[in-house]
């Protein structure tokens, strides 16, 4: 790296032993930022976002350019040290500083690390947004040291008493200090000063935090006040329950593997990082002493190397002593009877699988308790998954290990965490530092924040990224490129649209789906199965950590572009809603939403393409419409409108109906009309004349708003001419009907009827349609006060709404059967319909634009509330809460 960045303090800056200075605060903040990177490009967007409040940056990307370019000039001769790379912004640095604090823990020198600490981390860079979230993070991490430091020497009976004073005096709250400093009190024979000491934390934590102690700390404090012999032992400092989380949300699990496991038998525990598998591991071990003091041979893999032999690990393990010949025979007497675990496998299942083989049949009464992201594949193997904790349990794992009260916030964050044990142990720890508000408006950061796990557990689960980088590293080439190209995808995805972005540039379309499987058998991904097929989904973690990696490797464009063109091709197959497969499209495009949304983001970004969002938000404006994002689905389409230069094209011409559609049903008719009148003459100018088609329906329903009936007539009128030679019913059928509409609205109802007739004729195999139709011709029906034929087909319109699960549709009905209530004497049934309808529509964002039918409305809540009187005030209160769905299903019944 050709700069060196030191952060654990005042920023400095350095070249080959230089100090480089960096006076202005900006660029000294973005030097660092990039810094932290370690080399590799940063997005612009991240930047953006680390540097500047979302609302303060205007012009965002504009000032990261100048930003960039000042920092080149003060940098002067290492101004090449910044490039700009296809993932973002990079710089020619690392914080030498930090790198050296990981090499020293991992060895355990934890007083060595230490020493690179020269105050405050990132002491004048705290008020940017990456700086604020970054010290936090960076102070975190020195306190944990500091404290596994100070309790490491307690256990050796090396510890400074001023040095642990010192320690409780800055950090009065942090109970796993305080309860080190009450066991050396209690060391020394001051044990009334050590209860003292709880005592005092106790009422600190309730008077300032409005919490109890942690059962930790209540239970250390009666072991001080019992004089629990133990306490007296130096080797015992971390067998206290200082810092050790509860273990809670497994016990079904633990019963069932303690009956399976009083017989010979193998077991292997899957799952991925995170899970908890050796925790659960170690609770069985722990049972099955206490029940029966069965002996436990306990080997642990995660020291040794990918291929390294495992059987001198179990010999070791055994307590087998080294001598000339094979050790197998020694290692059997040793176990005969005996519990088995192999902890932390899956970088040596074909080692662990071959020598199991070996000693399972020659073991008397042996059995076997293997924890491994990925399963042994022996005959003999029973694999039990080990997935996430229920949401009870992960928030009862957070408070035990934070003392605090259950809360949404804490649900929140454990939901944010994908409910890992180590994620949630390792956030709930982070509330001595942050309060639970603070925790959860940044855990999206995740994987920067949790870090500063129990040393004791292993270098792996110190922190979430040190899990995930190590299921990363087991990965061969393939398996790394899938998985994190698969970050692109939001809420899952199917495996063709895996296949499609995923391969190429190293990955074979055939390839995908054997990825697939050994990525779902080492608990990667995972894959869920409904009625639309198989489904593979990236935990939010996972995802997090694979994205990184997209980043880092520069690929991230590439793949995102791949994704956007597959969400076009999506939007293609949904654009001829309303048809027979209307459903399937509705719930294709429901389980894709998430996709969408971000490739319809991204293609509005610098690295993206505008006219993609057109092709992608166009075809699809009826999904956000019925699904109540219109607003979205507007800021969508004017967004790359305006970004993009105007073209003489079909897309563009469906993008301005589109648009015009959204507008109008927003209640800006004449900028509608504007809009429509604009697709319309670029249609025609293209000799389009199935768009002319729907441009002129478009053109007349926004007449129709503005009260324009004869215009919306005329309009009708041509859009049937021009449909009536294209042997195309559907396009016919939508013109009939607004022409229809027109008719009514004009009080020509026979003329009306009968262009109803004809629509249900022309969709007589388009059920969205032929529910259309039906409620027209009961709104004609019911301005002929043919009441019994109004209802009849007003239930057969709900009945195919219904089916199809389009609200939209369903409020029209509910509308009209309200007047038929009224007009029988059941106000309170119609003022009920009423109630819900108009919840429904504001939810959907779907209002009533139709004049007649608004009339129509009016006239009916009018009468009802007359006819209630006072009680109207309790028949909308019961049913402004009632779900649609309910009420439709009663009276479909």
């Amino acid at each position: 790296m050709e700069l060196a960045v030191r952060v654990l303090g005042p920023t400095v800056i350095e070249a080959g032993g230089t100090s480089v200075r960096v006076d202005r605060p900006f660029e000294r903040a973005l030097a660092v930022r990039l810094a932290l990177a370690h080399g590799s490009g940063v997005p612009d967007d991240t930047l953006i976002r680390d540097l500047w409040s979302e609302d303060a940056a205007a012009k965002p990307v504009e000032r990261l350019r100048a930003l960039v370019y000042r920092l080149r000039q003060t940098l002067g001769d290492h101004a090449s040290a910044i490039r700009r790379t296809s993932s973002g912004y990079a710089l020619a640095a690392e914080p030498v500083d930090l790198v050296a604090v990981d090499a020293l823990v991992g060895a355990d020198q934890l007083d060595e690390a230490l020493q690179h600490w020269r105050g405050e981390a990132l002491a004048d860079l705290r008020t940017f947004p990456f700086g604020a979230l970054e010290g936090v993070r960076l102070d975190a991490l020195r306190l944990s040291l500091r404290t596994q430091s100070i309790e490491a020497k307690l256990a050796t009976g090396q510890s400074d008493p001023a040095e642990l004073e010192q320690l409780v005096a800055e950090n009065p709250l942090h109970e796993r200090v305080v309860g080190l400093s009450a066991i050396a009190l209690y060391r020394s024979g001051r044990q009334a000063e050590a209860l003292q000491r709880l005592a005092g934390l106790r009422k600190a934590l309730v008077d300032e935090l409005g919490i109890d102690p942690a059962p930790e700390t209540i239970a250390l404090e009666l072991r001080i006040l019992r004089q629990d012999p133990d306490l007296a032992d130096q080797q015992t400092v971390r067998r206290t329950g200082v810092g050790r989380s509860a273990f809670v949300g497994r016990d079904s699990e633990l019963e069932t593997l303690l009956g399976l496991l009083t017989s010979p038998t193998l077991i292997t525990l899957t799952g991925g990082p995170g899970m908890g598998k050796t925790r659960l591991a170690r609770e069985i071990t722990a049972a099955v002493q206490s029940r029966n003091g069965r002996p436990i041979v306990w080997l642990d893999l995660a020291t040794l190397g990918v291929g390294e032999a495992v059987l001198p690990a179990l010999a070791a393990a055994a307590d087998v002593e080294a001598g000339t010949g094979d050790p197998l025979p020694r290692i059997l007497d040793k176990l005969g009877g005996a519990l088995l675990v192999v902890d932390n496998a899956e970088h040596l299942v074909d080692e662990v699988a071959e020598l199991l083989l070996r000693i399972r049949s020659k073991a008397v009464g042996l059995a076997v308790l293997v924890t491994s992201q990925r399963p042994l594949r022996i005959s003999e193997e029973e694999v039990h998954q080990v997935g996430p904790l229920s949401r009870e349990a992960a928030g009862v794992l957070f408070c035990s290990r934070s003392g605090l009260q259950p809360s949404d916030q804490i649900d929140l964050i454990c939901e944010a965490l994908d409910r890992l044990p180590l994620a949630v142990e390792l956030a709930a720890g982070l509330t001595r530092t942050l309060t639970v508000d603070q925790l959860a408006t940044r855990i999206q950061h995740r994987l920067r924040l949790l870090v500063s796990g129990n040393r004791d557990t292993g270098i792996r689960h110190s922190s979430l990224r040190a899990a995930l980088d190590w299921s990363h590293s087991l990965l061969e080439s393939p398996g790394q490129l899938v998985l994190r190209r698969l970050a692109v995808f939001v809420g899952g995805c199917t495996l063709e649209a895996a296949e499609q972005v995923v391969s190429g540039d190293g990955i074979h379309p055939a390839d995908v789906v054997p990825i697939l499987v050994d990525l779902t058998d080492r608990c990667l991904i995972g894959v869920e199965l409904d009625g639309e097929g198989v489904r593979y989904r990236l935990l939010e973690t996972v995802r997090d950590f694979a994205l990184e990696c997209l980043q880092a490797a520069g690929e991230e464009t590439a793949v995102r572009r791949r994704h956007a063109e597959w969400c076009t091709e999506l939007a293609a197959r949904t654009e001829k809603y309303g048809g027979s497969n209307h459903r399937e499209l509705l719930s294709e495009l429901s389980q894709e939403e998430a996709n969408l949304r971000a490739a319809l983001d991204w293609s509005l970004g610098p690295d993206g393409d505008s006219g993609r969002v057109l092709a992608i938000a166009a075809p699809t404006w009826w999904y956000w419409w019925s699904r109540g994002l219109k607003e979205p689905a507007q800021d969508w389409l004017r967004r790359a409108i305006e970004i993009g230069k105007p073209e003489r094209t079909r897309e563009w011409g469906v993008a301005l109906r589109s648009l015009a559609t959204l507008t109008r049903y927003s209640g800006g008719y004449a900028e509608a009309r504007v809009l429509g009148e604009q697709a319309l003459e670029l249609f025609r100018e293209l000799g389009d004349h199935i768009a002319e088609v729907s441009a002129l329906v478009g053109l007349s329903i926004t007449s129709i708003t503005l009260q324009d009936f004869e215009n919306a007539l005329a309009q009708g009128r041509q859009a049937i001419d021009k449909a009536e030679p294209l042997d195309n019913q559907r396009m016919l059928g939508t013109a009939v009907n607004v022409t229809g509409v027109a008719l009514r609205n004009l009080g020509r109802f026979r003329e009306a009827e009968e262009m109803f007739t004809r629509v249900r004729d022309l969709w007589s195999d388009d059920p969205r349609g032929l529910a259309a139709a039906h409620n027209n011709l009961a709104t004609v029906a019911w301005q002929f006060k043919e009441l019994e034929r109004c209802r009849e087909l007003c239930l057969e319109s709900l009945r195919l709404y219904r089916e199809l699960d389009l609200s939209e549709g369903m409020v029209d009905v509910l509308e009209l059967l309200s007047s038929l209530e009224v007009e029988e004497g059941r106000p309170a049934v119609a003022l009920r319909l009423l109630t819900v309808s108009a919840t429904q529509r504001l939810r959907i964002g779907s209002p009533l634009v139709i004049p007649d039918e608004l009339a129509a409305r009016a006239r009916a809540e009018e009468l009802a509330r007359r006819m209630l009187g006072p009680d109207a005030a309790a028949v909308i209160t019961t049913a402004q809460d009632e779900p649609i769905a309910p009420v439709v299903d009663s009276l479909l019944a």
